[in-house]
């Protein structure tokens, strides 16, 4: 089975995080690692008690939430 990769536009931060779940715990793990890491994200954003509500922690968190989506959409993608 191919490794999907991230988008080279995305920054190497989050990229490298997802090839490093891959390469040790394999594409399936990374895959639901990455869902449970958008659902924390996009709470944590929402939510007024978490530091990620306020900038200058906000907008990295949304970045971040949309990088993870849009790498799942391409992992899913055959």
């Amino acid at each position: 089975m191919a490794i999907q990769r991230a988008s080279r536009d995305e920054p190497i931060e989050e990229r490298s995080r997802i090839e490093f779940l891959i390469a040790r715990d394999g594409l399936p793990a990374a895959i639901e690692w990455v869902h449970t890491t958008v659902k924390i994200y996009r709470s944590a954003v929402l939510s007024n008690r978490h530091f990620a509500h306020s900038e200058p922690y906000r907008s990295r968190f949304i970045v971040a939430y949309l990088e993870f989506k849009q790498w799942l959409r391409s992992a899913s993608t055959p």
